[in-house]
């Protein structure tokens, strides 16, 4: 009887019994010892394993390229590759894959060798563009910007929290008398606030945080709790939103800070 001779494995199922050898992270490191294992029927062979150095996961889709060889190779969906054919020596990999950075490799390859290694690539780190975060506006600042936009007008006067807190007056009346065209007329015990050119007994039309007031009321708010004053000395002067019932004698309309 002839004895029967066993085939020689196949190169892949050789390549698998080979042991990985970790290289460490992506960079130009020194050059790999070359390993026992030997092919004779496909000799200089390149078998390897791309993975994310942080989670272990296989990369597929990476591409291989030996430098200065003209040997490229694609990793497959478990991350492997093989690059056959390549003469003996020192030679350097290089791997690229999408959203990982580029790594470099020198390999030391002698004739008939089949050497197996995992290559380990290191994530990019993204830096995520600037977000400005913008909290809704308080209700007074929506409110306040209408003030804002009379007085730049130049129409009318204006006392702004500045002002106010700088003269820190005792009560409302003394700084509204600080505006031209302003006085103050006492009747009895009782001071208010009246336009020069209006007529005896015309007084102007209070609006406290943007609604009709009483003179009694409005003049007694506290002066440090004003955010600003808007005066209009005339029907000439005054805006649309203050024509009320008594808006002919003037209009004194006072915001408040702790108004909703």
């Amino acid at each position: 009887m002839i004895p029967t001779m066993s085939r020689p494995a196949p190169l892949a199922a050789l390549a698998a019994a080979l042991p990985f050898l970790y290289l460490g992270p992506a960079a130009v490191v020194p050059a790999l010892a070359p390993g026992r294992d030997t092919l004779k029927a496909d000799s200089r062979t390149l078998v390897g394993h791309v993975a994310s150095h942080e989670t272990h996961e296989p990369i597929s889709g990476a591409r291989v390229t030996v430098v200065e060889k003209a040997f490229a190779a694609t990793t497959d969906s478990a991350g492997g590759f093989v690059i056959t054919g390549l003469s003996g020596g020192v030679f350097v990999v290089e791997i690229g894959a999408i959203g990982y950075a580029k790594g470099s490799w020198r390999v030391s390859l002698t004739p008939g060798q089949v050497l197996t290694h995992r290559f380990d690539l290191d994530p990019l780190a993204y830096e995520l563009p600037e977000v400005v975060v913008r909290g809704k506006e308080p209700p007074w600042v929506r409110r306040f910007a209408d003030f804002e936009r009379r007085r730049q007008a130049g129409i009318g006067a204006f006392l702004t929290q500045e002002q106010i807190e700088r003269a820190n007056p005792s009560s409302l009346i003394d700084v509204l008398v600080s505006i031209r065209g302003v006085e103050q007329v006492c009747i009895t015990n009782e001071c208010v606030a009246k336009m020069v050119r209006s007529p005896p007994g015309c007084y102007p039309q209070y609006y406290l945080d943007g609604r009709e007031s009483t003179p009694y009321f409005a003049q007694r708010t506290p002066p440090l709790d004003v955010r600003g004053i808007e005066i209009y000395r005339g029907s000439s002067e005054t805006p649309g939103e203050f024509q009320g019932t008594n808006s002919g004698c003037g209009v004194i309309a006072i915001w408040t800070k702790s108004a909703p």
